[in-house]
């Protein structure tokens, strides 16, 4: 991770200072929003006329109390991509790629079981990103999310009795978008 941090870092210094309109563009996505209070931010940079360096982070740390118990879908997440724009930076079609670290504690929404974990790979996402104004879009997208994770499950979200643990391969349909995005 560290080393991907280096590449993108050297990527912006290098390629950031021969690109004419280079713009910064800083978003937040509504449906994670929507995921019960997750909190989240995007910002990337353009780094060539088609591509953009991306890194984004999300938080939810809220625990819900109910009438059938307690709830969580607590998580922090962080992304370090790239994206491809057939057109140009920040307007219209993209693809994208990268990778992505997940901690999390899931439990008590549609069963009492609960999972927490670590979980670390790569992600794929494809979208459209539509100009409202000179400085607003609106995005919507998809992607995947793949790679390994580490879990123990638990009976319940509030019990703490151990129900299994391991780790193995994962890929799960993920980032299901429709972000305000300010282009600078």
């Amino acid at each position: 991770m560290n080393r991907l941090c280096i590449f993108t870092v050297a990527a912006i210094a290098l390629f950031g200072a021969e690109c004419r309109a280079q713009r910064l563009a800083v978003g937040t996505d509504a449906v994670t929003w929507l995921n019960f209070g997750t909190m989240n931010a995007e910002a990337s940079v353009a780094v060539a006329r088609k591509v953009t360096v991306n890194a984004a982070a999300e938080i939810n740390p809220w625990t819900f109390r109910t009438s059938r118990g307690q709830m969580q879908n607590r998580q922090q997440s962080y992304r370090l991509g790239i994206r491809w724009w057939p057109w140009h930076v920040y307007s219209g079609w993209w693809i994208g790629s990268g990778a992505k670290y997940r901690e999390y504690n899931t439990g008590g929404i549609t069963k009492p079981a609960t999972e927490e974990g670590d979980a670390l790979g790569i992600y794929a996402s494809g979208g459209y990103s539509l100009m409202l104004t000179r400085h607003l879009n609106v995005e919507f997208g998809i992607g995947v999310f793949g790679g390994m994770k580490r879990y123990t499950e638990f009976a319940c979200p509030k019990c703490g009795r151990i129900t299994g643990e391991g780790q193995g391969w994962f890929i799960l349909p993920d980032d299901i978008t429709v972000a305000l995005v300010w282009v600078f």
